[in-house]
């Protein structure tokens, strides 16, 4: 029995917003130091890799199961 669950996908979608934007606000605020920069290029990877599992989950939930029981 597969119980399908959005709220995997919407705990990493927020987390992956919640990234995006400190990583914005570090290139905003602190765009001249070298070491926000660089947090802010990491946030931005691992909002693209929230975004990405969140991807990857919403397919395993909602795809169509194949049978192969023949």
């Amino acid at each position: 029995m597969a119980i399908k669950r959005t709220e995997n996908v919407v705990l990493l979608k927020v987390i992956g917003t919640c990234e995006l934007l400190v990583a914005l606000a570090m290139f905003y605020f602190y765009g001249d130091k070298i070491p926000a920069v660089i947090g802010g290029v990491i946030l931005l990877g691992l909002s693209a890799n929230s975004f990405y599992q969140a991807h990857k989950c919403y397919q395993n939930q909602y795809s169509p199961k194949r049978n192969d029981d023949a």
